[in-house]
């Protein structure tokens, strides 16, 4: 019943040892995405954007600030005049967190009296806003303490919280956004990466070299089909998100259609690029998972990225799905603008852009 066993072991190892790139692959890319991953991984919340209105301008609130930035959770990156200015941050994705500190915040108010700081958060990412709102408390509790014992009094410095865009902090309204950039990126991806590569193994590929056909009208008719089956997706799972989920569109559903259409336009793209350079089938799908496993890890999709060592939070900018869950993430929850989500939007039409042309560039109309 085992005849043949071992000469058909012996053939496969040499077809196989023939195949470099498909070792490497399969052999040293999970060695540097464990030891790239080991790092960026972390739970621990850090970095965090945040920005402070100080209307008291007093030795009392320069302590508090530099109290808060003493924690090493927060990187201070303006400084503001109004609660407006401070809201809009925190909407357009500037910040994550606002510190407010009022006019009376001083250690010479009348006996009795206490004084409040308003803390605003982004209550988008519910365990960054829960880390964020315990440290501030913590901070002027602290402080309140200190000056109680200090002069004798009961504590007048008291934080008050107020969550914005996830008042009751879901983790469905941070995840279900994200999961629809996923869900339109990855199969796409994989049906396009398996194209080309499908019709080099059914013995197609020839007859396409030979047709008139040019190679950007190859490219874009290979990926005219997928699209709609994208938009069809696309549709399913907006309406999945807002009906079933109870996840409202705050910003503009017209500019959002339009970002996840340039997303379906981005991930089959990248799929036709890697069609282009994977010479089998395998290669194919184990190209599409080195490149969906970083995104799902490293793009802001689970952790934020701002808590990455600054070695690997570079890399995130390489990943397209980081500018597509920037800007379906902003508009979605916080509600923000074209203007601005801008730059994303930018980067993203580049993406189309530079992927198209690549795998135009890499596809050559002749055997071999």
């Amino acid at each position: 019943m085992l005849r043949g066993l071992f000469a058909m072991a012996l053939k496969e190892f040499r077809q196989l040892r023939r195949d470099r790139l498909t070792i490497i692959i399969a052999i040293l890319i999970p060695v540097i995405q464990l030891t790239i991953f080991g790092y960026a991984i972390s739970t621990e919340v850090k970095n965090v954007t945040a920005v402070v209105v100080d209307q008291s301008h007093t030795s009392s609130s320069r302590r508090l600030v530099s109290a808060l930035d003493n924690t090493g959770v927060f990187i201070f990156k303006h400084y503001l005049l109004s609660y407006r200015e401070a809201y809009d941050a925190l909407r357009d994705g500037k910040a994550k967190a606002a510190i407010i500190i009022p006019p009376r915040f001083s250690d010479h108010l009348p006996p009795g009296e206490s004084a409040s700081v308003q803390v605003l958060v982004d209550g988008s990412d519910s365990t960054v806003a829960n880390y964020v709102l315990n440290t501030v408390s913590g901070v002027v509790a602290a402080m309140a303490q200190d000056d109680a014992v200090r002069i004798d009094m009961k504590p007048r410095f008291v934080a008050r919280a107020r969550v914005l865009f996830n008042p009751d902090l879901k983790s469905s309204v941070f995840f279900v956004p994200a999961l629809i950039v996923l869900i339109l990126h990855l199969p796409l991806m994989l049906l396009t990466s398996l194209s080309l590569v499908r019709e080099r193994a059914e013995g197609t590929l020839e007859q396409l070299i030979v047709t008139p056909i040019g190679r950007l009208g190859l490219m874009l008719g290979k990926l005219v089909p997928f699209f709609w089956l994208g938009v069809a997706e696309g549709v399913g799972v907006l309406l999945v998100m807002v009906y079933i989920f109870q996840v409202p569109v705050r910003g503009s559903i017209a500019i959002l259609i339009v970002v996840l259409l340039l997303w379906i336009i981005a991930s089959l793209a990248l799929g036709l690029m890697i069609s282009t350079m994977a010479r089998n089938q395998l290669q194919a799908v184990l190209m599409t998972i080195l490149i969906v496993i970083p995104s799902i890890l490293l793009s802001g999709f689970i952790f934020p990225r701002e808590s990455m060592p600054a070695v690997i939070y570079p890399i995130t900018f390489l990943l397209p799905m980081t500018y597509s869950l920037n800007i379906v993430r902003g508009m979605v929850i916080r509600g923000a603008g074209a203007l601005a989500l801008m730059s994303d939007l930018a980067v993203l039409v580049g993406i189309c852009i530079a992927f198209i042309f690549l795998a135009t560039v890499r596809f050559q109309k002749r055997l071999g």
